[in-house]
């Protein structure tokens, strides 16, 4: 009854070999586990880089140049000065 071919476990060769296939099996699912945290690292970095470059590029609008004296722009009223308009200037206009 040892050697029947029913009772699977007795046989140290197929034992063996579902060993060797179990190990294979898992090698296999090991390396694509691997490769996908490999790609997700990957596209964490691009996604990171991206993330920089809108954040500089964004920061370049108010750092990019010299800012306003507001000093001077509280002193000087020459450029936000409002004329009178009467209604004869839109005669002039209409003349020229």
């Amino acid at each position: 009854m040892s050697g029947s071919a029913g009772t699977g476990g007795s046989n140290p060769r197929k034992f063996s070999e579902k060993i060797a296939l179990h190990n294979q099996k898992q090698a296999e699912e090991t390396r694509a586990f691997e490769q996908l945290m490999t790609d997700l690292t990957v596209s964490r970095v691009q996604f990171q880089k991206v993330q920089q470059l809108r954040l500089s590029q964004s920061r370049a609008q108010y750092y990019g140049g010299s800012l306003p004296n507001v000093n001077q722009i509280g002193n000087t009223n020459t450029e936000f000065q409002v004329r009178e308009h009467h209604p004869n200037d839109c005669d002039e206009i209409r003349q020229n």
